[in-house]
């Protein structure tokens, strides 16, 4: 018979939604928002010294940098915009609802003869920083 052997399996991570919840995430995200604005702002100054720069050294080099500048500065919108919504989506959760929050990985030994669907069907469940449920999916018999 062979061995167990020791793997790395996903563990999602549910928050139940609370007040608390909602409001601690608001400020992570307003946060988040504030240090994006700030970011733009940078770059918007980082670009105007290059331009000056560039303009004083290699004028041909212009287009390429100011391409680039307004690359990232895409990213930091888009990155903006996606803050923008959680933070509209976040008001709209209602309280008592589960939402995932990520993924851990956790340590499990397997065997021979192992559900592989119980193995992986790990959730931990969190409410205002505490850890209320770890749950563990049984599959019946005769579930597909």
């Amino acid at each position: 018979m062979s061995e167990g052997l020791t793997i790395k399996r996903p563990v999602i991570v549910k928050v139940k939604v609370s007040e608390y919840f909602k409001k601690e995430m608001g400020i992570e995200l307003q946060e988040a928002l504030t240090k994006v604005d700030t970011e733009l702002q940078h770059l918007d100054f980082q670009l105007k010294r290059m331009l000056i720069e560039l303009d004083k050294r290699n004028p041909t080099g212009i287009p390429s940098a100011r391409q680039q500048m307004e690359a990232e500065r895409q990213k930091r919108l888009q990155a903006k915009a996606s803050l923008t919504e959680q933070l509209n989506s976040l008001e709209k959760l209602a309280i008592g609802s589960e939402v995932t929050q990520g993924t851990l990985e956790s340590l499990v030994e397997i065997n021979v003869g192992d559900d592989w669907r119980e193995v992986m069907g790990v959730e931990i469940v969190i409410h205002d920083n505490n850890i209320i449920d770890i749950r563990r999916r049984k599959y019946e018999q005769n579930e597909a």
